[in-house]
């Protein structure tokens, strides 16, 4: 995997309800799949979509930036 991948690719089969870095995941769909994690912002949460055969790593962190 390149450096600074958000992701690690993985053999096993991922689950709803597996959790990685934080991130669970939540749903599972053809080509991706969808995980939420709890932002640093109370009440915020954030989505994001990763490949099928990827989990997210240490590089996954986001901020959620309020105006």
């Amino acid at each position: 995997m390149a450096r600074g991948s958000r992701y690690d690719v993985v053999k096993d089969k991922i689950r709803i309800g597996d959790k990685s870095h934080g991130w669970k995941c939540v749903a599972l769909y053809t080509s991706f799949n969808l995980w939420t994690k709890k932002a640093r912002t109370k009440g915020y949460m954030i989505r994001e979509c990763f490949p099928k055969n990827g989990i997210p790593n240490a590089n996954a962190n986001y901020e959620v930036i309020l105006k």
